[in-house]
C-alpha cells in the first residue's frame, strides 16, 4: 500500500477524529447517569393527560432557569452535544480544500437574490377563462354576492379554486359543480332554497353562494379579517373540524377566532395529539380525528391570494 505524502496530514486527522470518538463514547457510557443525577424525576401523576417529565426543583429550591443552565454547562452535556456533531466535525476533518472558491462566488447579492427565490413560495397567477364566466353567470355571481353583502371576487376566487371555472367538475369524493358541492349538502341546499336540483350551473352557483354565506355569518364574530377565511376553510373541511381546531386555541388561551391560530389548531387534529385530545373532550375530537389539515390550509391561502389578483383586474 502506497501512500502518497500530500495525503498523511489529512489521514492523521481523521485516526485522530476516530481515537477521540472511541474514547468519548467509552467516557460516555461508564458515566453513571441515571434520572436522579441530572436532577430528574417521573411525573407524580403518570395518569395525567399531558403529563411532560417534571424537574426536581421544588425540592432543592433551584428554579427551572438555574437547572437549565446548570445542566447545559456539565461536562457531560458538552462533550454529549460534541459527540452528537460529529457528522460536522468529520466533515472539517475530511473538507477538500478545492471547495474554497465557494467562499468567494457566493457573494452578498448572490445570497440576497437566493433569498428572494426562497420567499417567493406563492405561485403565478392565470386568472384562467374568469372573462367568460362572468360575461355567461356575472349577474347571478354579483347578484347573489351583493345580497349576502360578500365581494363578488372572492366568489369568483373559490370557483377558480373549486372547479377551475369548469361547470360539470365532479371530484373524486363526488362533489359536483362551480362550486364543488357535496351531494348530501346539494340536498339540504335544495329543500332551504326550494331548488329543483343543485347540479346546473345556475342553481350550483345560487346553493354554493348561499352555503358560504351563511358559514361567513356563522363566523361574524371573528371580524372581517377572518371571518372570510374561517368560512373558506369550513367550506372546504367542515365547520366541525374548524370549530374543534378554535376548542384546541381556546385551551392554549389563544385567539381562538385568529385564523392563524386555528390553521395551527387544525395540525392539532390528528391521532399524534391524542393525549390533547383527551384532556378538552375526554376523548377523540367530536368531529373525529383529521389527519389531512394542509388540504383547507393551502384551500384559504390560494383563495385569499386569488381574491387579490382579481381586485387588480375587476371593479367592486
Amino acid at each position: 500500500m502506497h501512500i502518497k505524502i500530500k495525503n498523511i496530514p489529512r489521514f492523521a486527522a481523521i485516526l485522530i477524529f476516530l481515537i477521540f470518538l472511541t474514547i468519548s463514547i467509552v467516557i460516555i457510557y461508564k458515566s453513571p447517569v441515571t434520572e436522579q443525577s441530572i436532577g430528574l424525576r417521573k411525573s407524580a401523576n403518570p395518569e395525567s393527560v399531558i403529563s411532560p417529565v417534571e424537574y426536581a426543583s421544588e425540592e432543592s429550591g433551584e428554579g427551572y432557569e438555574n437547572y437549565f443552565k446548570r445542566v447545559s454547562s456539565e461536562p457531560i452535556t458538552r462533550l454529549e452535544d460534541y459527540i452528537f456533531r460529529w457528522q460536522n466535525l468529520f466533515d472539517i476533518f475530511t473538507s477538500n480544500p478545492q471547495n474554497i472558491w465557494l467562499r468567494y462566488t457566493m457573494t452578498y447579492p448572490n445570497l440576497e437574490k437566493l433569498s428572494s427565490q426562497v420567499k417567493k413560495t406563492q405561485p403565478e397567477f392565470h386568472k384562467g377563462t374568469s372573462d367568460e364566466i362572468i360575461k355567461e353567470f356575472g349577474d347571478i355571481i354579483k347578484g347573489d354576492a351583493k345580497y349576502y353583502k360578500l365581494d363578488w371576487r372572492l366568489i369568483l376566487a373559490m370557483i377558480k379554486q373549486e372547479s377551475a371555472f369548469t361547470s360539470d367538475a365532479v371530484s373524486r369524493a363526488g362533489a359536483y359543480g362551480f362550486m364543488q358541492i357535496m351531494p348530501k349538502t346539494g340536498e339540504t341546499l335544495e329543500q332551504a332554497l326550494n331548488l329543483e336540483d343543485h347540479t346546473s350551473p345556475i342553481n350550483n352557483l345560487t346553493a354554493g353562494i348561499y352555503y358560504y354565506a351563511l358559514l361567513v355569518a356563522r363566523y361574524d364574530a371573528a371580524g372581517p379579517d377572518n371571518k372570510y377565511k374561517l368560512a373558506l376553510a369550513a367550506y372546504n373541511a367542515g365547520s366541525g373540524h374548524v370549530e374543534d381546531a378554535m376548542a384546541i386555541e381556546y385551551l392554549l388561551e389563544k385567539n381562538y377566532l385568529e385564523w392563524d391560530n386555528v390553521a395551527e389548531g387544525l395540525t392539532m387534529l390528528g391521532p399524534d395529539y391524542d393525549s390533547l385530545h383527551t384532556k378538552i373532550w375526554n376523548s377523540s375530537p367530536p368531529n373525529g380525528n383529521f389527519i389531512n389539515w394542509k388540504e383547507p390550509v393551502y384551500y384559504v391561502n390560494n383563495i385569499i391570494f386569488y381574491w387579490s389578483e382579481y381586485k387588480k383586474i375587476y371593479k367592486p
